[in-house]
């Protein structure tokens, strides 16, 4: 007799939830560090939890949901991780059940789920369109091997860009006296961060710079691949943050966001960004870097330029309940 219970946050669940994930993940691999201190700079305003689905003792899957900040707040956005010698036995639907009796505490309206073009996510998939939810949002997924990336084919973009005054900073290591940085830096992201495609239903919101804080000093302190930050004169410009989790894959890197304000586009800041963070990661050892974007941002032909190549989509499922 299976039982859904809530997460108390012990060890136990943490160890199976990191388990269950990479059982299911058809790319990176999660270390249960990670997962705790993912957990641990939530924003604790808004409702989140964990629903594990156990028989026993033991732990078969967990559904995951979060509201919505500010405008978003009567949103919910959710995945479910099961064992895969536990698929077609209806616990996914068990799961959402649960979840959508929970989630009426904060009146949510819409639902959004994300999975990955690939087979290991078939199950869920099939589940989601059963529900009738329907794809919002497509996003490319590209990997590129570092060791292939000639730098110095880049170096007169770098001595243009120099020319004109634009210069690149490493955000932990050179910009800590640099005055008002942190102010600075989320204001950029936050500015840049609104031209990026949202799904049907979502609109941009800001992060309270408490959490903002948050999530930085867990990025500097813990996953500090390299963050480099364009700037002009004293105008912060452009940006990009690259993450890497050295418990579970060193030699691999994440880019969390990379963006440039509108009117100092179409100058090569973006690819210049990206050669700079390169650079950096090289001398780290790392050797693969990975990044997305949404189908038609027009991110993905600096990409390709670099010689980034495909991996499995990203799809974004939602629907209106």
């Amino acid at each position: 007799m299976v039982d859904i219970k809530n997460f108390t946050e012990t060890d136990f669940e943490f160890n199976e939830g990191t388990r269950i994930f990479n059982l299911v993940s058809h790319d990176d691999q999660e270390h249960v560090d990670d997962m705790k201190e993912g957990w641990a700079v939530r924003d604790k305003s808004l409702i989140r939890d964990r629903l594990l689905l156990f028989d026993k003792d033991k732990v078969l899957g967990f559904l995951g949901y979060a509201q919505g900040r500010d405008d978003n707040n009567r949103n919910c956005y959710f995945n479910i991780y099961l064992d895969p010698r536990y698929n077609d036995r209806g616990y996914r639907q068990l799961l959402y059940g649960r979840m959508l009796k929970e989630i009426q505490t904060f009146d949510c309206k819409r639902l959004y789920a994300d999975i990955y073009d690939h087979s290991n996510y078939d199950h869920f998939k099939k589940f989601l369109l059963k529900n009738k939810f329907y794809i919002g949002l497509k996003i490319r997924e590209y990997s590129l091997n570092l060791e292939t990336v000639d730098l110095n084919e880049y170096s007169l973009l770098l001595k243009k860009l120099d020319s004109k005054g634009i210069k690149f900073y490493n955000s932990k290591y050179e910009m800590k006296d640099f005055p008002n940085h942190y102010e600075k830096l989320e204001e950029l992201k936050w500015v840049y961060g609104e031209d990026f495609p949202m799904p049907e239903g979502i609109v941009h919101t800001r992060l309270p710079f408490e959490q903002f804080m948050k999530f930085q000093k867990l990025f500097e302190e813990k996953r500090y691949g390299i963050e480099i930050v364009a700037v002009d004169g004293d105008q912060y410009v452009g940006s990009t943050d690259i993450h890497i989790f050295p418990k579970s894959d060193p030699c691999k890197a994440w880019t969390g966001s990379l963006g440039v304000l509108r009117e100092f586009r179409r100058q090569g800041i973006a690819t210049a960004l990206k050669i700079k963070a390169f650079e950096k990661l090289r001398k780290k050892g790392i050797k693969q870097i990975r990044t997305d974007n949404e189908e038609n941002n027009p991110m993905y032909k600096i990409n390709v330029a670099l010689g980034f190549t495909p991996e499995p989509y990203c799809f974004d499922y939602q629907k209106e309940i």
